[in-house]
């Protein structure tokens, strides 16, 4: 086999762009045959509510959208509903 990513298809090429060639090769042994998808969300919905909870008051709003990947009014929404269950 040639070095490089130059040996592999199209998108085994721009993986290895991406992770490098032992990840690719790691993944194609696993998954090769495989359709797979990736949803847009990473984060699981209730690791990111915690995640708010416990920065809610150390962190601004726009600091851990970033790190959740939504939008600042969205985490001030969860950070409002956050509050509302705490007075029930």
């Amino acid at each position: 086999m040639s070095d490089g990513a130059d040996k592999f298809c199209d998108v085994y090429r721009e993986l290895a762009a991406v992770i490098g060639e032992s990840a690719v090769i790691r993944i194609w042994k696993n998954y090769a045959g495989m359709s797979i998808s990736f949803p847009k969300r990473l984060l699981d919905r209730n690791y990111i509510r915690k995640f708010i909870q416990e920065n809610m008051d150390v962190m601004k709003a726009g600091e851990m959208a970033g790190e959740v990947g939504l939008s600042e009014r969205r985490v001030r929404q969860i950070m409002h509903e956050i509050r509302a269950s705490k007075d029930e």
